[in-house]
């Protein structure tokens, strides 16, 4: 096999990290794999690329589910990605200047790159494993410290589910199993509508999509009225086959559900006012609805934190929206 570090100098030379992949399982693989990667997130003189490329190759191991793989993980290398997340002192930047106080724009990508994956592998993990303490206590030390974890944008929310049911379906703790379901399902959804509104459709990403909604349970009101529309407006497009018809309705419903929510966020907000206050500020947002609406976001940049995550660096694959392989990377 390739030297791992050659491996991690660009996208192209990446993909020789299937070898590795494929035999992880093996005592001496890993534990070669594992010491690099450490090695790499440990010396500060490390180059930027090598260190978002180690830490992506540790989230793909991680999600392959072996034992060895999370025994390894757990004993070193956990600790250097909490002193990553811990390192980014700008916190609202959210590592754009983790590799220099005056970063060029490749600098601020791969610095947001390594912050991000290193709290959204943080969080899923804890979600799979609950049992582990080194990763539980790492979790809530970040949490405790007032570090906020973004939603989910280099996993697959679906998948992160799958798992997590799996792991939670005999577990006695049921209240902390739902309040967990709801948000991926809540990040499931998002994930959904952000592919439908950036997608060029055709006839098998549309299956996808419209099976991939129907089966995400406990969703509300809203979400489930645009689930039905979706739905109906699919079942529309495979009689009439009018490809344009239907993404005006797409379209329509994206924005139907932007206003609805967008309004229902704010109504709840009143709810720690009196009654005069409640009728003023009620009078303000309807009056105020359509240039709110004007200004809404599509739900793909509320989910980018900035123009970075926007335009990925080159050296990560661009997420598809199929079911399969669904890793998102850029």
């Amino acid at each position: 096999m390739k030297n791992l570090k050659d491996c991690l100098q660009s996208e192209q030379a990446y993909r020789e990290t299937k070898e590795y992949k494929e035999n992880i399982e093996n005592d001496t693989t890993l534990r070669y794999v594992l010491e690099t990667v450490e090695q790499i997130l440990y010396n500060k003189q490390s180059e930027p690329i090598e260190m978002v490329l180690g830490m992506r190759l540790i989230k793909e191991l991680m999600d392959l589910h072996y034992e060895c793989v999370l025994d390894g993980v757990t004993k070193n290398l956990i600790y250097l990605i909490e002193e990553i997340i811990k390192r980014d002192s700008k916190k609202r930047e959210r590592g754009k200047y983790y590799f220099s106080e005056n970063p060029d724009q490749k600098l601020m990508v791969l610095g947001n790159t390594l912050v991000r994956l290193s709290l959204e592998s943080i969080y899923v993990w804890n979600l799979w494993h609950p049992h582990n303490s080194v990763i539980s206590q790492i979790y809530l030390r970040l949490k405790e410290s007032g570090i906020e974890f973004p939603k989910l944008h280099y996993f697959n929310a679906q998948k992160v589910r799958e798992y997590y049911m799996e792991v939670k379906e005999s577990s006695k703790n049921g209240t902390l199993y739902k309040q967990e379901c709801s948000i991926l399902n809540e990040q499931c959804f998002d994930q959904l509508k952000k592919a439908i509104e950036k997608s060029q459709f055709n006839n098998g990403i549309l299956h996808e999509i419209n099976e991939e909604l129907k089966q995400i349970k406990n969703v509300n009101e809203n979400q489930k009225l645009f689930i039905e529309n979706f739905d109906k407006a699919y079942q529309d497009y495979l009689i009439n086959n009018q490809l344009e018809q239907f993404n005006n309705q797409i379209h329509s419903i994206c924005l139907e559900y932007d206003e609805y929510q967008s309004y229902q966020n704010q109504n709840n907000q009143l709810c720690s006012y009196s009654t005069d206050k409640q009728s003023n500020q009620i009078s303000r947002t309807i009056s105020s609805q359509n240039s709110q609406n004007k200004s809404n976001q599509s739900i793909e940049l509320l989910l980018q934190e900035n123009q970075i995550i926007q335009t990925q660096i080159q050296n990560f694959e661009i997420h598809k929206v199929s079911t399969k392989n669904q890793d998102q990377y850029y």
